[in-house]
């Protein structure tokens, strides 16, 4: 009967501290680096009431450079449709959702796209080197 009280009271507590959590906005969000296992020891906490709980504010509250550097975020869990989601800055998170933040690549100079400039080469064909014309 001893054992039997103490399962309940503990299951109470359970309750009671997630209806906590519930009644003052708070929200968990978990973070997953890339290539690895969601980190469920140490949760960022959001408060819908104070800060809110977007992408945004979930990348305000890690580092204020964040937003800029983002690409998007991949979500998982009540708030995604699909796993994993791409998401904006937009997206509401909710409690225990887990957010990976992808970051845009650092520009390379020289260029954008295919049009890339590999070669030490002069720009202008002018400037080129003339070669020695093909003998015959």
């Amino acid at each position: 009967m001893v054992k039997f009280c103490c399962c309940l009271k503990q299951l109470n507590l359970d309750r009671l501290l997630a209806r906590m959590w519930e009644e003052m906005g708070l929200v968990r969000v978990y973070t997953k680096p890339q290539g690895q296992q969601p980190d469920f020891d140490e949760p960022f906490v959001l408060s819908a009431d104070r800060g809110g709980c977007t992408v945004e504010d979930f990348c305000n509250h890690v580092h204020k450079t964040l937003v800029k550097d983002m690409k998007y975020a991949l979500v998982w869990g009540r708030s995604a449709r699909h796993y994993p989601q791409h998401c904006g800055l937009s997206h509401r998170l909710e409690d225990e959702d887990v957010v990976q933040i992808v970051k845009k690549k650092e520009r390379e100079e020289g260029g954008r796209g295919r049009f890339k400039t590999h070669s030490n080469a002069p720009a202008r064909i002018a400037d080129r080197e003339k070669k020695a014309p093909l003998k015959q």
